[in-house]
């Protein structure tokens, strides 16, 4: 496992911060699609559109999805009108949630 990933995941006391960086509007759905090792970021491509908040909250259950935590844990912090955005996840720590992200990087890579 490349540890690059795993930098765009921070500690945090009730679980872990995850910076994501957002294509909304994008043909295929894929969270996350890649990494950004300059922004230290995961990349991640929504389908829906960034009106009332639609692609905050597909980015929110999809990684709920992904990480098998309901959509209650996770919450946009930071960056809800942006394309970079900071996720709080409950309830999960940051080597737990980057040994899950790991392979679904993996998979987008394989293309």
């Amino acid at each position: 496992m490349g540890m690059d990933s795993a930098d765009a995941i921070d500690t945090h006391p009730s679980g872990c911060i995850i910076r994501f960086e957002v294509v909304p509007g994008s043909s295929r759905l894929a969270v996350p699609s890649g990494y950004n090792p300059w922004r230290r970021s995961l990349e991640a491509r929504l389908t829906e559109e960034p009106s009332r908040g639609r692609a905050n909250h597909q980015l929110v259950c999809e990684l709920a999805g992904t990480l098998g935590l309901p959509a209650s844990q996770i919450r946009v912090i930071k960056g809800e009108k942006s394309s970079r955005k900071l996720l709080l996840v409950k309830g999960i720590g940051k080597d737990m949630a980057a040994s899950i992200l790991e392979p679904v990087l993996d998979k987008h890579r394989d293309g």
